[in-house]
């Protein structure tokens, strides 16, 4: 039983998918800004803005990397599309730390960056930083790209509540127990150890939470 519930959750939170739902959050989720400006809340966007969003990490993040794997899959250059030989991991996260960098650069040569706020594009540049982290890492281990995911999922949905007023609480909560769950199951798969998979949540979490810090006293 617990076998193919472990594996629906590895597949669930692929890390080409936590972005999404980290946009889903911040973007659905009521949430009122400490400051006196509504449009610091991502919820009160407009609805096409958030669409655009969604579209664009779901281009550059999910389906470029997920098409260029499949490509790799069927050159044999990887064996497995879960990716669970080191060795043939370097060439797919190489790719992912191009994508999100094509998407930063998308992002911020926007006219006058219109209508993108530092938090999405410091988001974008915390996984190019945890997925070139992750490459040199690679060398030595087997670092959980899923670790990697749910660490940036919660780093980004944490740092992002931190400006809110008013923000959810329990879906805060729900990231941070998911995140254990997910790496519980990439275990019980035998895919990973405990250092595997605590070292790429930490790799994940500390990404986001430095980009984002740093992104908004910096520009």
């Amino acid at each position: 039983m617990m076998a193919p519930f472990s594996k629906f959750f590895s597949w669930l939170f692929l890390p080409l998918f936590t972005p999404i739902y980290g946009l889903l959050i911040v973007l659905f989720i009521p949430s009122r800004p400490s400051s006196f400006l509504l449009m610091d809340s991502l919820f009160h966007y407009p609805y096409q803005v958030k669409m655009l969003y969604i579209m664009l990490f779901g281009v550059f993040i999910v389906l470029a990397p997920g098409m260029s794997l499949l490509v790799l899959k069927m050159n044999k250059s990887i064996s497995s599309l879960s990716l669970e030989n080191r060795e043939e991991r370097a060439t797919p996260i190489a790719i992912m730390t191009f994508y999100c960098f094509v998407l930063y650069l998308f992002l911020i040569f926007q006219e006058n960056g219109a209508m993108v706020p530092n938090i999405i594009k410091s988001m974008a540049l915390g996984g190019v930083l945890a997925s070139a982290i992750a490459y040199i890492l690679n060398r030595s281990f087997k670092v959980s790209l899923h670790g990697v995911g749910m660490g940036a999922l919660a780093g980004f949905v944490l740092m992002y509540f931190m400006g809110m007023e008013l923000y959810s609480l329990p879906i805060l909560l729900a990231i941070f127990i998911l995140g254990g769950v997910v790496l519980s199951t990439r275990m019980y798969l035998e895919s990973h150890n405990l250092k595997e998979v605590a070292i790429g949540y930490g790799l994940g979490f500390m990404s986001q939470l430095f980009c984002i810090y740093f992104y908004d006293l910096i520009f």
